[in-house]
């Protein structure tokens, strides 16, 4: 029987591309790695430079602006050079800046940061005023704003008039007759603090649009109890305190009958008469 023949063949040789081919792919994966890897390091530098750059920046920003503040406040600059007075309709200007107690010679920035105390001792001195806001202009001038309460009415007091604010109080300045709004209502011939608050008190309570037709309040009745009101169509209203809010509402119907210079009575019921001259006159009714 005849030899067969073989044939040997090396392992080596015949792996030998393969083998190469796949060394070959795992230097190109590490230098693919690599490639990836340093160019993350240099992102992750450059980040970190943008950072730092920023931080620094933000930090001598910071400090350049608190070097130019304190140069600004310790400057001559930062001296209180005029003051203006806005808002200030009752009080004038200069007694606004003589009892706000600003100073030529103080900072201006100190005002801003204390604007409280300045509203504070000028509501204190003067009950016309509601609150006072302070704003710097070019540097160092002062702008008070005045904020004022308003007035609902008037109250005489001998030959003067003085403002009745809208928080109940009673302005410090006394006017003259042509100083006054007489399109508001006027409270005369009050002698007692008590009958002049019950009266006011009442008053503000009332409806608007009544309000607004009455033209005087008088504090000269027969009783404690009693309230009189002169109208502006020349009525004369006579009521109770404890009983005229209610009834208040029956006054246009009873006005509308009554006609002008009549005496419209809330007080015990509710009716009308006309006028006498003397009531005319006592009440300067004309």
């Amino acid at each position: 029987m005849p030899k067969k023949k073989v044939t040997k063949i090396d392992p080596r040789k015949e792996l030998s591309p393969y083998l190469n081919h796949q060394i070959n792919q795992n230097k190109t994966r590490k230098k693919e790695a690599k490639k990836k890897v340093s160019a993350s390091l240099s992102m992750l530098h450059l980040e970190r430079r943008k950072s730092l750059l920023k931080g620094a920046g933000s930090i001598i920003g910071v400090s350049l602006l608190a070097i130019i503040g304190l140069g600004y406040y310790i400057s001559p600059l930062a001296n209180v050079s005029s003051v203006q007075v806005k808002g200030a309709t009752d009080i004038p200007a200069e007694i606004v800046v003589k009892n706000s107690g600003i100073k030529a010679s103080d900072r201006v920035l100190d005002y801003k940061f204390h604007q409280k105390t300045i509203s504070n001792e000028l509501a204190k001195k003067y009950p016309e005023v509601k609150n006072v806001s302070v704003d710097i202009s070019h540097l160092n001038r002062v702008v008070l704003n005045v904020h004022e309460h308003s007035t609902i009415a008037y109250v005489r007091e001998g030959k003067v008039y003085r403002k009745i604010l809208s928080d109940g109080n009673i302005g410090r300045r006394k006017l003259r007759w042509s100083e006054i709004d007489q399109s508001k209502p006027l409270f005369i011939g009050y002698n007692q603090e008590t009958s002049f608050k019950d009266d006011l008190k009442l008053f503000d309570s009332l409806p608007a649009d009544f309000r607004d037709q009455v033209k005087v309040l008088s504090g000269s009745t027969k009783r404690k109890s009693q309230i009189i009101l002169v109208m502006k169509d020349g009525n004369l209203v006579v009521g109770n305190l404890s009983t005229f809010k209610e009834k208040i509402k029956y006054y246009n119907e009873i006005r509308a009958k009554a006609g002008k210079n009549s005496l419209i009575d809330l007080e015990v019921g509710a009716f009308s008469r006309p006028l006498t001259a003397s009531e005319k006159k006592a009440y300067g009714i004309s």
